[in-house]
């Protein structure tokens, strides 16, 4: 199925820092003509706060029908059209250090055309683009470089430079002279010298006409003082592709890194696995109609209240022509009423009809706003309904800023109504000043009709790049937030570290884009307007020469004159409001995603689901079978085949970073295996049944959120209050809180500030520690470092108290504190994203070779030497007391 590239690529501007990634491959697919939803696309290329791997990139880009491939190619070459590498997907660096994917589309001369998921679409000089593109190191082995070498992939490239230097017979000879060494030193001399000898040619160092020689006298060297392994005192290593020592087996290979799309796949290959539920939403999800939906939101308080404005709206378009017919009138109303009682009944039907249109006005304005406030509340609801059951991966994949601002904008969505009626009306009103004008001077017919269509044709023809400019001025504002939300939530580091320059710095360049974008739009939009009116007023005087010119009786010119300029005032009304369309529909767009995603389980489940069933043991069993755990492109396990009974109570260590909370993850949701099964019960975790876990789950874990309400609140989130308010005495004693409930000033009813900012560390620890205790009908407790921030002693008493308490429910436990896990009857040992041992943890600590065991002697030794440490001092704050204690562990 061959499809030529389009020749424009589309623009797609990233929401997020980190999305620069699913962008470009949205862009790219885009510009062969494969739609893809963008939201679906980030929630595949499971985007996290390092963002996406080029290797998830060209997986997706296989599987969603590119023929693509990722390849690695001397900078210079990759943007010459001889290597054939574009369109490609490539990493550039930013002049902050960061690297970034954008789109090489096509090049155009001296430019390239590249889609900036940052800026959009630019042309950029092949020179400047060379410069930003990211040069890549890593091994390869002398074998593969030297194959890879002799295809025409890399001599392509090689042969045009050499062509350039010393002309195509010398260039020929060269390259089959290193061909005929089978190993890869002379092709990497000859590319290396190459790129040499340009850079002393146009830097004025070396005459054209002595570059020939020059070239292969200096190859001739550049060869032995490779043999002699100082290569690299002759050439600069940044002018190498490939370099090592002469007798190494192993290389660097040195170049820039890219994904190449040569079209689209023919077909899918029969031992392919099915496409993930995300990359199938990806390629079916239509795209988005906000408006549309908006439409829908409002039907469901029925269509009286729509269609009665409507009505009144064109009515009073109605009246407004009636209106001028009797203004109209009034000039020769002396001639028709003689009778001062035909006169003041004139005058009253006159004043009753301004008195009706006037009336008219005030429902019509009334109702408008209480449909626009209508559609926000119904719109509120929506999203109260709509987040319960959005997937974990909708939120991960999204900034918490872009999310916020989107809530936070609802309240725009009801100048939509107003923006709606005051269209129609004033279509409706262009219309039967259109039928008056026909009437009125039928053989000005053809100036009277392309009077009224210029006016709606150029805002029309406009709304495609008017639309393209908003989106692409809001999705910088997206970005911006960011910057704002950061601010807020570190102004204390900020000022403490003096970071507040580098966040400007780093604020710059999205601020540069958004207000370009804005000025974008709004030279657009004024153009656009400008164009109209000045369309409409030259109909217009178009219009009433040709009437009078064909002899239009004296008494119709007013009129005519006046329904004319009147077509000016409503040609620039419907070019405002189409102007402002592009707006109304790009907001109700970001206001509606979430909306339109796709629910990670059915509403009925979200909210209820389905009972457990009644055999089913207290505690969940729950196996993994060679499970792997992908995200951003990096793995985070690998290989985990566990099984773990109902009631067990397992400890799980390993150095920081090792995986942990990657496995716990998976029952909670927030990772999805790559590869491998994820069995709960004996039943996949997914959909209903990872929601029935959820319900019967208690978490404990340090960044699990406090709210800015009162204590009893936060104990009994997620619970009724009416089963936990009772047991609220004894949660409050397992977790040492009794203390703290006498410093509240209002005990149990204190607000403990946003984010619980007026705990300490162990308090919010505890608070949290409390509310796990409170949950009912819990089956699975999950701790992940539940006492950071406890002293030791503590920890070890309100670990017992919780385990008590979770008698007979399965319990993970996170914990760096290795010998607090001996108590446990099992402990699993993770080491690199892999479980190296599983069993009960004293017999691992009797093993000589056990990884339990060193862990084990590591902590203890550790303790040894900081107690033992000369000049150390134990100091202990009490009750806002500092006192100092000698001869005690810490």
């Amino acid at each position: 199925m061959a499809r030529a590239p389009r020749l424009f690529i589309p623009e797609v501007i990233q929401t997020s820092a980190m999305d620069c990634g699913p962008a470009a491959l949205k862009a790219l697919l885009g510009g062969f003509g494969v739609p893809v939803s963008y939201g679906r696309l980030r929630e595949s290329c499971q985007t996290d706060v390092d963002g996406t791997s080029i290797d998830t990139l060209e997986e997706l880009a296989v599987r969603l029908g590119l023929d693509a491939e990722q390849s690695m190619l001397p900078k210079d070459q990759l943007l010459l059209d001889e290597t054939r590498a574009l369109p490609a997907l490539v990493v550039v660096s930013l002049g902050n250090g960061n690297l970034h994917f954008v789109v090489l589309w096509k090049r155009w001369g001296h430019l390239v055309q590249v889609m900036d998921p940052a800026v959009g679409r630019r042309w950029v000089p092949v020179d400047a683009l060379r410069d930003q593109l990211f040069v890549h190191a890593m091994p390869v082995s002398a074998e593969a470089f030297r194959e890879w070498a002799g295809t025409e992939e890399f001599l392509a490239g090689l042969r045009h430079r050499l062509s350039s230097l010393a002309g195509a017979p010398v260039s020929e000879r060269l390259i089959s002279e290193a061909l005929g060494d089978s190993t890869w030193k002379s092709l990497a001399c000859l590319d290396a010298t190459a790129r040499l000898v340009r850079t002393l040619v146009d830097g004025g160092g070396l005459q054209r006409s002595e570059t020939a020689g020059f070239l292969e006298r200096l190859l001739r060297e550049v060869r032995s003082a490779l043999e002699e392994g100082r290569a690299e005192q002759l050439v600069p290593l940044s002018y190498w592709t490939a370099v090592g020592k002469p007798d190494t087996e192993q290389l660097t290979l040195r170049g820039a890194v890219c994904v190449k799309a040569r079209g689209l796949r023919e077909e899918r290959g029969e031992d392919e696995p099915p496409l993930s539920p995300e990359l199938q939403a990806a390629l079916r999800e239509a795209p988005t109609r906000p408006l549309r939906e908006l439409v829908g939101l409002l039907r469901r308080d029925g269509v009286l209240t729509p269609a009665v404005l409507a009505a009144v709206g064109v009515t009073a378009a109605v009246g407004g022509f009636l209106e001028a017919l009797l203004l109209r009138g009034v000039i020769d109303a002396g001639r028709y009423l003689t009778t001062s009682g035909q006169r003041l009944a004139g005058v009253v039907t006159l004043l009753a009809l301004l008195g009706v249109l006037l009336m008219l006005e005030l429902p019509l304005a009334l109702g408008t706003l209480q449909l626009g406030r209508r559609l926000e509340l119904r719109l509120r609801l929506a999203f109260l309904d709509k987040i319960p059951r959005l997937g974990d991966r909708y939120f991960r994949s999204r900034l918490v800023s872009d999310m916020a601002q989107r809530c936070h904008g609802i309240h725009q969505v009801r100048t939509v109504p107003t923006l709606a009626v005051s269209l129609l009306r004033a279509s409706a009103e262009l219309l039967v000043t259109l039928a008056g004008l026909l009437w009125l001077a039928p053989g000005s017919a053809p100036w009277i009709l392309l009077a009224g269509a210029l006016p709606l044709a150029i805002p029309l023809l406009a709304q495609r790049s008017l639309l393209d400019a908003d989106r692409r001025m809001r999705d910088f504002d997206g970005v911006l937030s960011g910057f704002y939300l950061d601010a807020l939530r570190g102004a204390v580091a900020l000022r403490a570290h003096r970071a507040g320059p580098t966040l400007r710095r780093a604020q710059e360049e999205p601020l540069h884009e958004f207000v370009s974008a804005a000025r974008t739009l709004l030279h657009r939009g004024i153009t656009a307007e400008t164009l109209a009116s000045f369309a409409a007023t030259g109909g217009a005087v178009a219009i009433v020469l040709h009437a009078l010119s064909r002899g239009l009786q004296p008494g119709a010119v007013l009129l005519l004159v006046y329904w004319a300029l009147a077509l000016v005032t409503l040609g620039r009304q419907i070019a405002e409001g189409l102007r402002q369309y592009p707006a109304a529909s790009s907001l109700t767009g970001r206001m509606m995603e979430p909306l339109l995603a796709p629910d990670e389980v059915d509403k009925s489940v979200a909210l209820s689901g389905p009972p457990r069933p009644a055999e089913a043991a207290r505690g969940v069993a729950f196996s993994l079978r060679q499970v792997d755990v992908k995200a951003a492109g990096h793995t985070l396990l690998r290989g985990i085949d566990v099984s773990v009974r109902p009631g067990e109570h397992v400890a799980i260590v390993g150095a920081s970073g090792a995986g942990k909370s990657s496995l716990v993850g998976l029952l909670l949701g927030w990772h999805r295996a790559a590869s491998g099964h994820v069995e709960v019960d004996g039943e996949p975790l997914e959909g209903a049944a990872l929601w029935r876990l959820r319900r019967e789950t208690a978490w404990v874990e340090p960044e699990v959120s406090l709210w800015n309400k009162p204590l009893v609140d936060n104990l009994s989130y997620g619970a009724d209050a009416g089963e936990v308010l009772p047991r609220v005495g004894q949660a409050l004693h397992q977790a040492d809180l009794i203390e703290l409930l006498d410093k509240l000033p209002e005990g149990l009813q204190t607000r403990l500030g946003e984010g619980g900012g007026l705990l300490s560390g162990g308090e919010g620890q505890r608070v949290r520690l409390a509310r796990a205790l409170l949950r009912p009908g819990v089956r699975l407790a999950i701790f992940d470092e539940p006492f950071r921030g406890l002293e030791r002693d503590r920890r070890t008493a309100l670990l017992e108290r919780a385990r008590r308490s979770f008698e007979g429910a399965t319990l993970l436990c996170i914990m760096h504190d290795i010998a607090e896990t001996l108590s446990f009857d099992r402990v699993l040992v993770i080491d690199g994203g892999q479980l190296v041992e599983d069993g009960a943890p004293r017999e691992l600590a009797a093993r000589e070779d056990s990884h339990y065991r060193a862990l084990l002697e590591e902590e203890a030794e550790m303790r040894r030497a900081l107690s033992g440490r000369e000049g150390w001092r134990r100091l202990v704050l009490a009750e806002g007391v500092l006192t100092e204690r000698r001869g005690e562990e810490g």
